[in-house]
């Protein structure tokens, strides 16, 4: 469940924000707790945990962002109160809060070795060979605003939320029935009966008059318009496009080699077997049955140990926890059981039977890989100084073009796009550096205010500035009148298609058959087996799928063809339900299910924590916040 939550989240900050918690939970009661005093840098309180001005900042401005990807502009003060973005927001947080205050209750914790595991598969820290990446790490740290103390301690609430949500949701699973449905739904095949109504020609639909054009544009005039255009110039700051394994010199590589031969080499492993004694006195004897002739594997059996208690597997020494076993069996030969040793579960006696030696790689035979492991280091280190160089040119006044400069990088100027990434013609704009990121917070910029860097990809950033705006404009009718000839002709045949499938459905309702009725129509009809909901739409179209199986056989209906300007009369002649329900559950869905569950569990569990635990929620911080965003 954990691993289909992280999928869910956004991006690294957003990911930190609200800590794996991206389920809409909702919490009831929020009223009931508000505070007009209270600390100035506290915006919620549960019990002993407080969510900061801080986090209800980013939070917040994390929704906006959200909403305004949607409506491709910024929502004003008044629309973002109509869609109740702060009382989702502080819904998340409460949610948040409740759960940390749970975690901190039970005492939960997470060690630093796990902190440090944590870290390093954060994927955000990964370079570009996938690898992690200290300096990665702290310029994703810097973007995000946060120190590497911050974001440790965020990673610690994080974990011990995930312990708590892990206790609520584990092993949980619907019933087996709930599979049995979806797949027998899924799986259903019909075969139908259909008529396609073949598009009428244009030149066959009547022109229409000076209303009906009039009426089309003024009712779709927005359609027609030129969109805003924005101009910007950038920097692209890309660690792929610094990537040159050909700076990397023949004696850098030696050096590489040479002081990290340890990481070139396949370190000496060993089969080991040992069996654990209940007391030294058994160990003593088995010892001396075992000198005096009788086997290892006779004295694992004579102690009842089976084959899967006595085998240990092939093992580094790194690989065997107990340093005691350890020692023993890298000082043994092969198939010479050792004497009794005192291992940390009692006395053992240990056997090696397969020695694998070390194995160093030549400096050849990894020259290449080191290579391109040094140029993506010096890709990366190149990447977060231009960074950095930027960034103080800017701080200190300096222009994005005397910044690309002063960094040794190229400025680049885009004349005239629209939200979509289009150019003033209509054409989409090839290659566009930073894609739907950086249209989004290009569109999201107020000319004459500083914007801030979008990071597009892993270690990825473009510095922009918006150079120009041209709003959106009308065309006249006249400029447009061939379009909206054009439209107002696509609308009449779509009208008149209807109107001849319904007149055909009802007459093959009353009784008259498929047959006579394309035989009449100078049509033919078409058999189409074995469609399921999910072949449908392939093969007939969305609506004729939906209306196919929107009765029972026998069923008539009709619906747009998959062909633009087509239409289709159908008949069910034909259904059938899977002989094996589960085979027709698309891979993954019952997943998706089981966790649309297990946030029934857990909205039903924070509301049950907010009956328990004390809230308080502090209106003048939130006030003050909001009044910064909006």
């Amino acid at each position: 469940m954990m691993n289909q939550m992280r999928k869910g989240v956004g991006g690294f900050t957003a990911k930190l924000l609200l800590g794996l918690l991206v389920l809409s939970f909702v919490v009831w009661g929020i009223a009931d707790g508000f505070n007009m005093a209270g600390s100035p840098n506290t915006v919620i309180s549960a019990g002993g945990t407080d969510v900061s001005t801080r986090e209800y900042q980013q939070a917040y401005g994390q929704a906006i962002n959200r909403v305004s990807a949607q409506l491709q502009r910024r929502p004003t003060p008044e629309e973002q109160a109509a869609l109740n973005i702060d009382q989702q927001v502080l819904s998340q947080l409460t949610s948040v809060a409740l759960l940390d205050e749970e975690a901190r209750r039970l005492g939960l914790s997470l060690s630093d070795e796990g902190l440090a595991r944590r870290i390093a598969n954060e994927p955000a820290f990964r370079d570009s060979s996938g690898n992690y990446s200290a300096n990665t790490a702290r310029l994703v740290l810097q973007r995000a605003n946060l120190t590497e103390e911050q974001y440790a301690a965020e990673e610690r609430k994080m974990s011990r939320r995930v312990q708590v949500m892990d206790a609520v949701t584990g092993g949980m699973a619907l019933p087996a029935a709930f599979a049995d449905a979806m797949g027998t739904y899924n799986g259903e095949r019909r075969t139908i009966a259909a008529i396609t109504i073949p598009p009428i020609p244009a030149s066959e639909i009547p022109e229409p008059d000076e209303a009906a054009i009039q009426t089309l544009y003024d009712d779709t005039s927005e359609d027609y318009a030129i969109p805003e255009l924005r101009s910007y110039s950038y920097v692209a700051l890309v660690p792929e496009q610094l990537f040159d394994p050909a700076s990397i010199t023949e004696d850098e590589i030696e050096a590489e080699y040479t002081g990290n031969i340890a990481d070139f080499t396949t370190p000496e492993r060993r089969r080991v077997q040992q069996i654990v004694f209940p007391d030294r006195a058994a160990a003593d004897a088995a010892a001396a049955a075992i000198a005096g002739g009788q086997s290892f594997a006779d004295a694992a059996r004579a102690a009842g140990r089976s084959d899967a208690d006595v085998e240990l597997g092939l093992r580094t020494a790194d690989q065997i926890p107990d340093t005691v076993v350890r020692d023993a069996a890298f000082g043994l030969q092969p198939n010479q059981p050792s004497g009794v040793v005192e291992g940390l579960f009692g006395p053992v006696i240990v056997q090696v039977t397969e020695i694998q030696p070390a194995e160093v790689r030549s400096l050849d035979a990894v020259r290449d890989e080191i290579r391109q492991q040094l140029a993506a280091l010096r890709a990366n280190a190149r990447a977060t100084e231009a960074y950095t160089a930027i960034q103080d040119s800017l701080g200190s006044g300096a222009t994005l073009a005397e910044a690309a400069e002063a960094a040794g990088l190229e400025l680049t100027s885009v004349q005239g796009i629209d939200q979509k990434g289009r150019n003033a013609d209509g054409q989409e704009i090839e290659n566009l550096v930073g894609g739907s990121d950086l249209l989004t917070a290009l569109f999201l910029a107020q000319p004459g205010t500083a914007t801030e860097p979008v990071n597009f990809a892993p270690g990825s950033y473009v510095f922009f500035d918006l150079t120009d705006v041209e709003e959106a404009q009308e065309r006249p009718l006249d400029e447009v009148r061939d379009r909206v000839v054009a439209d107002w002709k696509t609308d009449e045949g779509d009208r008149l298609q209807e109107e001849r499938a319904k007149a055909m459905v009802e007459r093959a309702r009353a009784g008259t058959s498929l047959a006579d009725i394309a035989a009449e129509a100078g049509l033919s009809v078409q058999t189409i087996s074995g469609l399921t909901r999910a072949s449908g739409p392939s093969q007939i179209g969305q609506p004729a799928t939906m209306a196919a199986f929107e009765g029972p056989q026998s069923h008539v209906a009709d619906a747009p063809a998959s062909t633009d300007g087509a239409w289709m009369v159908l008949q069910v002649t034909e259904t059938s339900l899977p002989a094996d329900p589960r085979a027709s559950v698309q891979a993954g869905l019952v997943d998706q299910m089981n966790d649309m569950a297990d946030n029934d569990l857990l909205q039903g569990f924070v509301a049950r924590l907010q009956r328990d635990i004390p809230v308080e929620y502090h209106q003048q911080a939130m006030d003050q916040v909001r009044g910064v965003l909006q």
